[in-house]
């Protein structure tokens, strides 16, 4: 029993009253992208990607904010925000208006749901629609084979669509997370302001 439970908090961390995964990349999210976007005002709308147990404490860090989830799986409905949608990324347009978003935090959902390099034109295609001009897309995956439904995700047509964004508080566009079991990354894209 005892090397059960040592097993199980090796994955989990209490926080307060909530529990979180207990891995790098969380908390680079939970600790340093997320309070940067709360902090700001021209954030607002914002659009979490997928749902799960660990993401439950996030409507806390949003409760400011025009807080939305979208998670195809109905039974994770005890994990989403108020604001929430039973469906795909793979059709946000059909339920929200193109410019409707400020931020979209698309993480750990590449190769877990979207797994072909069509679904994933798509996906980064919907988030670009959805997105306001100046608007920012945060992605976050695992760099490793196996982890992602394809290489050479540069080569996304609809990601070309984004520039890069600088993302201050680890003053750079792309975040490979250190001790990082599945060479987790954040990347940051901005939806250009109209020319």
């Amino acid at each position: 029993m005892t090397a059960y439970l040592l097993g199980w908090l090796a994955v989990v961390k209490v926080r307060g009253l909530s529990i979180h995964l207990n891995f790098p990349d969380r908390y680079v999210l939970e600790d340093t992208i997320i309070p940067y976007f709360v902090e700001r005002q021209e954030f607002q709308r914002i659009r979490f990607i997928g749902s799960d147990w660990y993401t439950k404490p996030y409507n806390r860090y949003f409760r400011s904010k025009e807080y939305w989830t979208i998670e195809i799986d109905p039974v994770k409905k005890k994990y989403v925000a108020k604001k929430h949608v039973v469906g795909s990324l793979l059709n946000l347009s059909e339920h929200f208006t193109t410019n409707y978003f400020d931020l979209i935090i698309y993480n750990g959902v590449f190769g877990y749901g979207i797994d072909t390099r069509e679904a994933t034109e798509t996906s980064f295609q919907q988030c670009f629609q959805c997105l306001r001009s100046g608007g920012i897309l945060v992605f976050g995956w695992n760099d490793i084979l196996g982890f992602q439904p394809f290489s050479a995700l540069e080569q996304c047509q609809s990601l070309q669509q984004f520039e890069p964004y600088v993302f201050t508080p680890l003053a750079t566009t792309q975040y490979l997370v250190a001790d990082s079991p599945n060479r987790h990354r954040f990347n940051f894209y901005l939806k250009p302001l109209p020319q």
